[in-house]
């Protein structure tokens, strides 16, 4: 869906671009040629969900059903044992279009705590990881506000390397089996803007922009300056 906080942060934590997918606002052509596009590229392809699995109008499972993807479910499982598996196994049975590949108990208290979950799934799913409750690696709420990756990037890089070296060899690294992305032929746009220049601000201040945007004006002709209202002293030269 659209952000543009979090990309900054999957961007930091991946190395690598990131698109957003939304079926609702570029439809699945547009989705299914950006999966094809990071297939020509990656090994791994990861989508972050938004909001519950189910919630919104498409959904995250609309978006995996559409494109065969397998879903790993993230729960909260602070505060209860085999109720986390019932939840993650009625989730699963919610709807019979979308496969879901295991859990990820967040806020997993103990080795104990995550030994009764996996224990209640009763190898209907597998548990993928357990993420224990620690504040070194957690991201803090404010992260999710009007605070950058760009302007925490230590901080953020610390808590990467932490998780990364917590999580070791747990079942998540166990990948689901190869997902097929088809060719999706999408004209070109035309040359409308040949010979224009566009001026975008872009610096501490102002950032929340989305490449794809930038993208298409330049598929379409446009010659992009970028500019910062906090260090120049003059707009540069466009139209």
């Amino acid at each position: 869906g659209p952000d543009y906080l979090d990309p900054q942060i999957l961007e930091q934590a991946s190395g690598q671009p990131v698109t957003q997918l939304d079926l609702w606002m570029a439809g699945a052509e547009y989705c299914r040629h950006q999966f094809y596009l990071a297939a020509q590229q990656s090994d791994l392809i990861l989508v972050e969900g938004a909001m519950g699995v189910f919630d919104g109008e498409p959904s995250s499972a609309d978006l995996a059903a559409t494109f065969n993807i397998p879903i790993a479910l993230v729960i909260d499982v602070k505060g209860m044992a085999q109720t986390a598996a019932a939840v993650a196994l009625g989730l699963a049975s919610f709807r019979d279009d979308v496969e879901f590949c295991g859990l990820i108990a967040n806020n997993c208290g103990t080795q104990r705590h995550a030994q009764l979950i996996n224990d209640a799934l009763a190898g209907r799913m597998p548990l993928l990881a357990n993420l224990a409750r620690d504040p070194k690696v957690s991201l803090p709420e404010r992260h999710l506000g009007l605070v950058q990756a760009h302007e925490v990037r230590e901080e953020l890089e610390h808590r990467f390397n932490l998780g990364k070296a917590w999580l070791g060899e747990q079942a998540i690294c166990d990948l689901p089996k190869p997902v097929a992305f088809t060719s999706q032929d999408i004209a070109a746009p035309q040359k409308l803007l040949q010979g224009t220049t566009i001026g975008i601000a872009r610096d501490a201040a102002f950032s929340f922009i989305y490449s794809a945007n930038t993208r298409l004006l330049e598929a379409m002709g446009a010659k992009l300056s970028y500019f910062s209202p906090l260090n120049d002293r003059h707009l540069p030269d466009v139209d």
